[in-house]
């Protein structure tokens, strides 16, 4: 009965269970640790909120533009780094979560496939 109900639970609740721990809840999780939509939502904004306000004459105005477009490249240029580090750790994550759902029902018969490997010769 105790057999019956572990296979039970391995292959029907246990398999929901691993998709959500390995790859929905990690997802989750490499969303937040990036804030990949917020990083996206604020591309073209100034690095830091450092921008100068242009009033004056005409050389503080030209000196405010530059130090305002200098400002928003490095805010994109940083703010890409990350969300590229963000999107390459989501797709680490995406295909290390499958790999583990796609193995997780043949662990229980892990031990079994280990004795019939060992009896045909594998590792000789």
């Amino acid at each position: 009965m105790v057999l019956w109900l572990s296979i039970r639970w391995w292959y029907g609740t246990g398999w929901q269970w691993a998709v959500q721990r390995a790859i929905v809840d990690r997802l989750q999780w490499c969303n937040e640790a990036f804030s990949i939509s917020a990083l996206a939502r604020t591309l073209f904004a100034p690095f830091k909120q450092t921008y100068s306000k242009s009033s004056g004459s005409l050389d503080l105005r030209i000196h405010a533009f530059l130090d305002n477009v200098i400002s928003r490249c490095v805010g994109i240029v940083s703010r890409l780094f990350i969300i590229l580090a963000g999107l390459t750790a989501c797709l680490f994550v995406l295909v290390t979560g499958a790999l583990f759902v796609i193995l997780w029902p043949l662990a229980p018969v892990s031990p079994l496939l280990s004795l019939v490997m060992i009896a045909v010769g594998v590792g000789r």
